[in-house]
């Protein structure tokens, strides 16, 4: 709902007075919602207050249904409008309501003419409240404040362009320095296994010379004790004593 505020006057001598009467309003045509309801908005009569004013609640209008209002319908000086009711959190005038032709629903002046929807703003603020006021009328500003807003705009984008260029260039820099550190974590652990594979081969060198020079200490004591057990023969057999056949003919000769 959108509250709408009314207030009436009549001129007198010095200023304005206020009017009281009978406000009647009226839906015309009826409407469907986005989930296919039928919607009827209730018609109904409101007073003026002794101020000459008056704030009711009313159905946003759409395309499909305006609301008339009867000004002082109970009386001589009774005026029919059909009018357009925005989509508002906040109070709507109803000087400032758009007044359409009762058959086709399209904006007219008070001579009847029909009008494009347009309204102006002096700020940029003021016509984002109208265009979410009224979402099918044009709304200007001031074009000078346009291209400030624009160029402000520009500004901002050039800025945070800036801001991302640098923040990449940080980023790179980072990667290299890190592609870096990975060359020479790479290189120095290459350089490690090389020198293991290094130290593992000479190890393997020394144990093969290790295992050579046992072979011929081996084979050097082998021959020395085989030596050892031939002098050792040749001494036996030469100091063997003769049988005592050989010795008695000995003698008795």
């Amino acid at each position: 709902m959108t509250q709408i505020h009314i207030s009436i006057r009549k001129p007198k001598t010095g200023g304005l007075d206020p009017v009281t009467g009978l406000m009647r309003f009226r839906p015309v045509r009826r409407h469907f919602d986005a989930d296919k309801n039928l919607i009827i908005a209730a018609s109904f009569d409101a007073d003026l207050s002794e101020t000459g004013e008056l704030t009711v609640d009313l159905l946003p209008t759409t395309p499909a249904f305006v609301w008339q209002v009867v000004e002082l319908a109970d009386s001589p000086q009774a005026y029919t409008r059909y009018v357009e009711v925005p989509d508002s959190k906040t109070k709507v005038e109803y000087a400032d309501l758009v007044e359409v032709d009762a058959g086709t629903f399209v904006p007219k002046d008070m001579q009847g003419s029909q009008l494009l929807k347009v309204r102006h703003a002096s700020t940029q603020s003021e016509a984002e409240t109208l265009s979410a006021q009224y979402p099918d009328e044009l709304v200007f500003y001031p074009e000078g404040r346009a291209k400030t807003v624009a160029s402000q705009i520009l500004e901002d984008l050039t800025g945070a362009r800036a801001v991302v260029e640098a923040q990449s260039a940080v980023a790179a820099q980072a990667a290299n320095a890190a592609r870096a550190a990975s060359d020479a974590s790479q290189a120095a652990s290459a350089q490690v296994t090389a020198v293991a594979d290094s130290i593992t081969e000479s190890k393997a060198v020394v144990e093969s010379h290790a295992n050579e020079a046992l072979t011929a200490i081996d084979e050097a004591v082998k021959s020395v004790q085989d030596k050892v057990s031939d002098v050792s023969g040749e001494d036996r057999t030469d100091t063997m004593p003769t049988d005592s056949a050989d010795s008695a003919s000995s003698q008795e000769a």
